[in-house]
């Protein structure tokens, strides 16, 4: 399924929706863009899994202008509005390629981010091969960043958090349009607890920590020593 059928919107439309979808889109954006960035280099290399239009690539390259730029994302359209969105900042130093980040071969690479991708692999096991898969491609020093929703363990917490989440999606729908938009999205993407996906970064070998909060979305960072 394509991200414009996924969310329900029209792929022109992406941009501008998903800061009505998620709370605080602008500012998880630039974390995760500024958690790559400690990766310390002059020219990384870096890896944007989900590329989507390239938003968070553009923001990278903002903090980092050297950087070559290797986009994975599973949705050929979406691919091409990266690609008219960052092929003339790169000149040459972009990369993109249509599949799957669960089966793509990735390149070496200094620092690995995600916002809003990840939720898309449903089991445990087949997210810590990812992170199995990212910690394996990062070169030593290597920073992998990701910007999703991750819920609480306890389910009061939880729902409260889903709540946060509703209400910010309410200045824009109705309550209706809320429920459906939250009931159809739950058919395709799993959300872990924080601490699971903190468990699963730490077995594979990343040191973790959690950069930034806003419940129920998080910025979470892990590096490779």
């Amino acid at each position: 399924m394509s991200v414009a059928q996924h969310l329900k919107i029209k792929l022109s439309e992406y941009d501008k929706s998903i800061r009505t979808f998620i709370p605080n889109y602008e500012e998880m954006l630039d974390e995760v863009a500024k958690t790559a960035s400690l990766v310390g280099k002059r020219k990384p290399t870096i890896l944007d899994l989900g590329i989507g239009t390239g938003g968070l690539s553009a923001r990278c390259l903002a903090i980092m202008p050297h950087a070559d730029i290797y986009g994975i994302d599973a949705d050929p359209d979406i691919l091409e509005l990266a690609r008219r969105r960052l092929s003339r900042k790169m000149q040459g130093r972009l990369e993109l390629t249509h599949g799957s980040f669960l089966e793509t071969l990735f390149p070496r690479c200094d620092a690995i981010a995600a916002t809003l991708a990840l939720h898309h692999v449903a089991s445990v096991k087949a997210k810590q091969r990812l992170y199995a898969k990212c910690f394996l491609a990062l070169r030593s020093g290597g920073i992998f960043v990701t910007g999703d929703c991750f819920l609480a363990e306890h389910s009061r917490l939880t729902q409260r958090y889903m709540e946060n989440w509703e209400a910010h999606m309410r200045r824009a729908y109705t309550t209706t349009e809320v429920k459906n938009f939250l009931a159809a999205w739950k058919k395709e993407d799993t959300y872990f607890p924080l601490r699971k996906e903190i468990q699963m970064l730490n077995a594979v070998g990343f040191h973790v920590e959690v950069v930034w909060r806003r419940p129920p979305f998080a910025v979470v960072m892990g590096w490779k020593k």
